[in-house]
């Protein structure tokens, strides 16, 4: 491994698990962190290779220069202008009534 290790990572299995990956490590010649690190770099070229498929299908970028604003928010609602107002006066008309009849 010529590249300097920038990172670690932790994960949980089972001792057969281990096992078996120390096993396989050792048939390999490799350690049990080369081999993973192996597996790993071999999914994570898949799963680009298969994104860059997709973006190019789908005219895709995966530019994030200036990303824009991904956050949830609720649609938009047209604002109606001028009814809640004239409700108000209604209401006001109808206290204004009922305090003449006292």
């Amino acid at each position: 491994m010529s590249e300097k290790n920038l990172t670690t990572i932790t994960h949980r299995c089972s001792y057969e698990e281990k096992d078996f990956l120390e096993a396989i490590a050792k048939v390999e010649g490799k350690s049990l962190s080369e081999l993973i690190r192996e597996n790993n770099m071999v999914r994570i070229s898949a799963e680009k290779e298969r994104l860059n498929h997709l973006a190019s299908l789908m005219c895709l970028t995966t530019s994030t220069v200036s990303p824009p604003n991904f956050e949830l928010s609720p649609p938009p609602r047209p604002k109606t202008t001028g009814t809640k107002k004239a409700q108000l006066c209604d209401q006001l008309s109808l206290i204004c009534h009922t305090n003449e009849l006292i």
